[in-house]
């Protein structure tokens, strides 16, 4: 089959180099790689176009005005031969055997519509990239619950998708970043898509963890794109509501209201409204202190408490602190 390797590009030339090597040199024989400048002001579109050059394999590379990596990745599926679609961030790796080890598994599980394998965060230590978290994910046949859960979060370069399902769905939501990726998966898992995994020895696909990530810089934006998709999940139960999935929904927003708690009391009430529609007795599992004082007080006032707690601490300690002070 051949598997169509997408490319998104914004300013890359310091990771591209790499990046399409690691697609190029794929024991796997038949793909194209589809590279989607989505803008670039640096020397991104000629790097790729000098290592498309001279590599052996098919390629097409587009060029659009700036519109985000959503947009540029459902650019790249409208472009592509494949069935198969690998999607590839400019700035990560894959296996050299990673679209080798998944179109094994495809050929023996024909229904199929997303493949995964493990895959490892790289850091900059010590002068160059090393591997610091290896992540094993598991998705069960309910994938709604396991798509929405960090324990078991799916990078996007360590999956392979049908291409027919991502049109079935309507690609990546262009007004849905960051996590977009898994925005894309809780689409697929509420279509009723398959997920299997692909197993390996070793971690197939490579994500670096660059302190310019946008879950770093813009917190509060990263937890209201995490909310989006909960809400998005929540959608779903009417058709498939099961004890997991609620669950997982749950979760997410109580990571949101754990976030606002103290900054914007308006949006906590908001978060914890929406748990206590799914979790009307809802106690939060951790930290044991909270839970112990919400079995007292119920959660929402435990945390108002545990946020006052925390300010005076804080204060106490800033005065302690402070030599003017004593």
């Amino acid at each position: 089959m051949l598997i169509s390797v997408v490319i998104p590009v914004f300013n890359a030339e310091k990771w591209l180099d790499e990046t399409l090597h690691s697609v190029s040199s794929q024991s796997y024989a038949n793909l194209e790689i589809i590279v989607v400048d989505d803008g670039s002001k640096d020397k991104s579109i000629a790097l790729a176009t000098q290592v498309l050059a001279e590599s052996a394999r098919p390629h097409t590379l587009i060029r659009q005005a700036n519109r985000g990596a959503a947009a540029a990745r459902n650019r790249g599926v409208e472009a592509a031969n494949g069935d198969w679609i690998q999607f590839l961030d400019a700035d990560d790796l894959l296996d050299r055997e990673k679209l080798a080890v998944q179109a094994q598994r495809l050929a023996t599980e024909h229904a199929a519509d997303v493949v995964y394998s493990d895959w490892c965060k790289l850091a900059w230590r010590g002068g160059k990239w090393r591997e610091s978290e290896q992540r094993k994910p598991i998705i069960q046949p309910d994938a709604l619950a396991d798509v929405l859960s960090d324990r078991n979060f799916l990078q996007l370069g360590c999956m392979l998708f049908r291409k027919s399902m991502l049109s079935a769905v309507g690609g990546f939501d262009t007004e849905h970043e960051p996590i977009e990726d898994v925005g894309l998966c809780v689409k697929i898992a509420m279509a009723g898509g398959r997920f299997c995994k692909a197993t390996s020895d070793r971690p197939l696909a490579f994500y670096r963890d660059l302190p310019r990530s946008f879950s770093k810089w813009n917190h509060r934006k990263f937890i209201e794109s995490c909310v989006k998709n909960a809400k998005l999940a929540e959608s779903n139960l009417q058709k498939c509501a099961n004890a997991r999935s609620i669950d997982a929904i749950v979760d997410v927003y109580y990571a949101g209201a754990r976030f606002y708690a103290g900054l914007d009391w308006s949006r906590f009430d908001e978060l914890v409204g929406d748990i206590e529609a799914l979790r009307p007795d809802f106690i939060p599992a951790n930290p044991a202190r909270l839970r112990l004082l919400s079995q007292i007080a119920g959660y929402r006032r435990a945390e108002r408490l545990a946020a006052l707690y925390r300010r005076g601490r804080n204060f106490y300690k800033a005065m302690s602190d402070d030599p003017l002070a004593s």
